[in-house]
């Protein structure tokens, strides 16, 4: 399989997610998401740029503007299909107050070559104590990148419903019986999805994450899944973390954002 297929799988998952919208408009150049109950979340309500219009990015913030008039949602945000077309508008957005959002896509065959923590216990998170602890460090670590009560509460909202959609496993990390991390596996097809790697600041540096990616590709590999796929930022340091694990980058997600 080469890196256009494995890229298209990643654009497929993410396009998926964010077709659990209860409100879609379709536009000349892809499609408006739309979910009013959380206004303040930027995969909630958002523009999905399968093409550029002939007139421009113009023609799509009026498009995004008239979709959104009237409701709660005061940020302007976009994805981009293809990260060439991103490319092509991003000096006009940035003239405009929009700031970018970089992603690798990155793609792995089998499980990682790495030391796993043998303190660590996985705990897939159905409806019981290991539940609530996902829930309580998945809502620590977004207050600790600074998001206001308001916005965690919605982020919290809209990934409990969507998960559950589509099918997310959510896995808890215990260490010595202390709830230490999170991840979470959306397995479709010959891919499996990772997302919401998170380990709880007093337990860093401890080989958490790397247990629960390894974890992550076994659970991958019993669903009968080839590839493990996942995004990380360009522009932060786990997407090296990531390499070293077997991870491979395979293309860009690019977007934009003006709050």
């Amino acid at each position: 399989m080469d890196t256009d297929e494995l890229l298209r799988a990643i654009l497929e998952f993410l396009r998926t997610w964010r077709e659990q919208a209860p409100s879609r408009v379709s536009t000349s150049w892809g499609t408006i998401y739309r979910d009013e109950r959380f206004p303040s979340i930027h995969q909630a309500n958002l523009g999905w740029v399968a093409s550029l219009p002939d007139e421009g990015s113009a023609k799509i913030l009026a498009d995004l503007a008239s979709a959104f008039h009237g409701t709660a949602v005061r940020h302007q945000a976009l994805l981009f299909e293809d990260a060439a077309d991103a490319y092509a508008v991003q000096e006009t957005l940035a003239r405009q107050g929009f700031r970018p959002m970089s992603e690798l896509a990155m793609a792995k065959v089998g499980l990682p070559a790495c030391i796993v923590n043998p303190e660590v216990e996985i705990r897939l998170a159905a409806d019981d104590a290991a539940a609530d602890d996902f829930r309580i460090l998945k809502i620590a670590t977004e207050a600790a990148m600074g998001y206001s009560p308001q916005v965690v509460d919605q982020l919290w909202g809209f990934w409990h419903e969507r998960s559950q959609r589509v099918g997310m496993q959510p896995y808890v990390a215990y260490l010595n019986g202390t709830p230490a991390g999170t991840i979470s596996v959306w397995a479709r097809g010959p891919f499996a999805w990772i997302d919401d790697v998170a380990t709880h600041p007093d337990f860093r540096l401890r080989g958490i994450a790397r247990t629960l990616i390894f974890e992550a590709c076994r659970r991958a590999a019993m669903a009968r899944c080839e590839w493990v796929l996942l995004t990380a930022d360009l522009f932060d340091t786990p997407k090296e973390m990531y390499r070293t694990l077997g991870f491979e980058p395979v293309g860009e997600v690019r977007g934009f954002v003006r709050e």
